[in-house]
């Protein structure tokens, strides 16, 4: 299905009835990452899941992703579906998306979870390494694709899930050279949005993998305590969907649903 967006066809997919909740992927991934947490989730409730600008089948739009704009994308699409209000689950860049949309209306949010994502902006550091992707990106297209997802798991984990990560890399190559320059400038230059996680820190929930080597995870977790976010750990890197996918459905669940499940 699409939506038309700024003159551009921004795909996703729909399912379920009840309670809305959006799922926002992370970047060089789509939609198609959700498929077996919205299979679930959709028994309960109605569950849209976007391909991003540049991600999947959605092409790029302008010349930078910012985090501010693809949140009133989302927004956007929540008028076009007639969303009054939504929850909000966003994998790693997809829990950028979402702090960007709290900011701009909060009111909306019925519940935020950030999969594996951190409301802290990119180091200096960090934005040195953005910086060079846009560079390689630019001269190695596929070679940067297939480095950039590997870095995404553990070491331990390269042989385990192989094929989950070819499907990865896979998926990932659907991304416009454009695209993947356009969200590595939105994600470089997004700030910090630590006093909007405090001021949902009610209605806020951040997973993180005991492991993860993408996240600052020693820095977030300190946040979360002194935002007073729940914070729930899991075992595992940064793709906790793939590393530990039936432990991560009974959390999410536990907390849209607020139902007790047995671990």
């Amino acid at each position: 299905m699409t939506f038309t967006y700024k003159q551009t066809k921004i795909h996703y997919t729909a399912s379920g009835k009840g309670e809305s909740v959006i799922l926002l992927h992370g970047f060089l991934e789509n939609s198609s990452m959700w498929k077996p947490l919205q299979k679930e989730l959709s028994k309960t409730h109605a569950v849209y899941a976007l391909d991003l600008p540049g991600h999947g089948r959605t092409e790029a739009i302008g010349y930078i992703h910012s985090m501010e704009d693809y949140a009133a994308l989302v927004l956007a699409f929540a008028e076009d579906q007639q969303l009054k209000s939504f929850s909000l689950i966003g994998h790693s860049m997809g829990g950028y998306v979402a702090l960007a949309l709290a900011e701009l209306q909060p009111e909306k949010i019925k519940k935020l979870i950030l999969l594996n994502s951190s409301p802290l902006p990119d180091s200096e550091t960090k934005q040195q390494e953005r910086n060079r992707a846009i560079t390689m990106i630019q001269k190695y297209p596929e070679a940067f694709i297939r480095m950039a997802v590997k870095h995404l798991f553990l070491p331990k984990d390269q042989k385990r899930l192989s094929s989950e990560i070819d499907t990865a890399i896979s998926e990932a190559k659907q991304c416009s050279q454009q695209g993947i320059i356009n969200t590595l400038k939105g994600m470089r230059d997004r700030k910090d949005r630590t006093e909007v996680l405090k001021k949902m820190s009610d209605k806020s929930l951040i997973l993180l993998g005991k492991e993860d080597k993408v996240i600052d995870f020693e820095k977030t977790k300190y946040l979360a305590k002194e935002a007073g976010v729940e914070l729930k750990i899991l075992p595992g890197g940064h793709m906790s969907y793939i590393e530990h996918p039936d432990l991560l459905l009974k959390t999410v669940q536990e907390f849209l649903v607020g139902e007790s499940l047995r671990y």
